[in-house]
């Protein structure tokens, strides 16, 4: 876990407000800043949401902030984990789940980190996760525009990094677990604006 308390406070403030006005409130949830350089962010069963201090220390405010702790919440609940337990990597994601709920906070940063990399969602799974956090973050307050920008700093970040790695290195980057960035942009635009640009369209994956 990050031994920075002042981030770790701001994180949980913002994340208690989106969890105050998210689709499923009868969960307890939890925000924990993990310190990891890398631009990563991830989701567990139960209301466990995770955040790299990498991914923190790159949002420019609040309200980029808030579209990432949204993203994850809306990954809850809309139960896509639970969705790729029963299409069949349930074991992973359920130690995962076990890991976060028995652990301190401490270890359980540490543990869960070490292997959330691993996971990533479907297309769909992740324009609808876009879509909710663009609804939560509007409706706790915040600018949903921080959505916008902030996936706009992955693009740039992706485009940066070379897609050739040698074999068996594994590069767990908020971009990589969370996919189709161009794409997710486009759905993002269309629930801020109602349409998206012309080029997200074209720089969309089939």
């Amino acid at each position: 876990m990050a031994d920075d308390e002042p981030m770790q406070e701001r994180v949980r403030a913002i994340g208690n407000r989106i969890a105050a006005v998210c689709d499923r409130k009868e969960l307890v949830y939890s925000f924990t800043v993990v310190k990891d350089d890398d631009v990563n962010a991830f989701s567990l069963p139960g209301g466990y949401v995770f955040l790299n201090d990498g991914l923190v220390k790159k949002t420019a405010n609040d309200d980029e902030l808030a579209g990432v702790i949204a993203h994850e919440v809306a990954h809850i609940t809309a139960r896509h984990a639970v969705k790729r337990f029963e299409g069949g990597v349930g074991l992973q994601i359920l130690q995962l789940a076990t890991l976060a709920a028995r652990q301190g906070a401490a270890a359980r940063g540490v543990s869960v980190a070490a292997q959330a990399a691993e996971l990533a969602y479907a297309r769909q799974d992740e324009l609808e996760a876009d879509r909710l956090g663009v609804k939560y973050a509007t409706a706790a307050g915040f600018d949903p525009k921080g959505v916008l920008t902030f996936l706009e700093k992955l693009r740039d970040l992706d485009r940066g990094k070379s897609h050739y790695l040698p074999r068996g290195v594994v590069r767990p980057q908020y971009a990589m677990t969370h996919p189709y960035v161009p794409e997710r942009l486009r759905a993002v635009k269309e629930a801020l604006y109602g349409v998206a640009d012309y080029v997200d369209y074209l720089n969309a994956p089939d």
